[in-house]
């Protein structure tokens, strides 16, 4: 396994509620078995504390989505603030977690290598995501193998970001009405994000490890909590016949020819593969 210390200047932050100490037992675990020393707890946002998400940046219908739950948009709020500290404190890149991730024993390798290049790139995905996707032909990044995202995916517990990244997320988010994985995998212009192939990191929820862990890490607390899941609404018509136009639109650009010629040029579709050691 060995030891990877983090290049400097960069960081590894796992964004971690102050009332779930089992979950920060549960990464410091994790990072330990993955190798990779360094790695800083981040107090999360707490919608239960009055005032803990004020001047917040939702406004309801600027992205995709109308209504978030308040645990929604405290989560979008504590990954905000690790991407203002690394602005803040001038790192030239940094990984992000949050603190239900199954790692593997790669993961610490992986991790260094890319927080080292910290250029090619603004953001790349290291955990598994739940879902067939798109992805174009393998490239290298650090000679870590990655393939370039081709549309939002449904996960974002473990990321690296550069600080020019950063920069461009804290722009783009002083509106948001968005799930924050939705929110960072946007196929923008002037967006180069990557998919770790494979990834090396997988939600516990996701995980067949689950079994084997305490219910705090395996079942998300802001979920399941009344008082920080209500808010959510799913907006005027007008803006739900606009979400399902634009839907529409993505999936006949996929069957009209779109797949076909991403896997011609040596694309993947389909569920990420995980490192041999992690198992979902």
């Amino acid at each position: 396994m060995g030891h990877h210390e983090l290049p400097s200047g960069t960081g590894v932050f796992y964004i971690n509620l102050d009332r779930v100490p089992e979950r920060k037992t549960f990464m410091e675990s994790q990072f330990a078995h993955a190798g990779l020393v360094g790695a800083q707890r981040f107090s999360a946002k707490d919608a239960q504390y009055p005032g803990a998400i004020d001047g917040n940046g939702y406004v309801p219908g600027s992205g995709s989505r109308w209504g978030l739950k308040t645990s929604e948009i405290a989560c979008f709020e504590s990954h905000r603030a690790v991407w203002q500290t690394t602005v803040d404190q001038g790192l030239k890149a940094v990984a992000i977690f949050e603190d239900d991730v199954e790692m593997s024993v790669q993961a610490g390798a992986v991790i260094t290598a890319v927080l080292n290049a910290a250029t090619g790139f603004d953001f790349v995905k290291l955990d598994f995501s739940p879902r067939s996707l798109r992805f174009g032909p393998e490239a290298k990044i650090a000679n870590v193998p990655v393939r370039p995202m081709l549309e939002m995916a449904p996960s974002a517990a473990a990321y690296i970001l550069t600080q020019e990244a950063c920069r461009k997320l804290l722009t783009w988010s002083t509106k948001y009405s968005d799930h924050l994985d939705d929110f960072v995998s946007i196929p923008r212009p002037d967006w180069n994000m990557f998919q770790c192939f494979p990834a090396v990191g997988v939600q516990m929820i996701w995980s067949k490890q689950q079994d084997q862990i305490v219910e705090t890490v395996k079942v998300s607390e802001r979920s399941q909590d009344k008082t920080t899941n209500s808010g959510l609404d799913k907006g005027p018509l007008w803006f739900r016949v606009r979400r399902e136009v634009q839907s529409a639109r993505r999936k006949l650009y996929w069957r009209a020819g779109g797949q076909a010629r991403i896997l011609e040029q040596g694309g993947f579709v389909g569920f990420i593969p995980c490192a041999d050691d992690l198992s979902v």
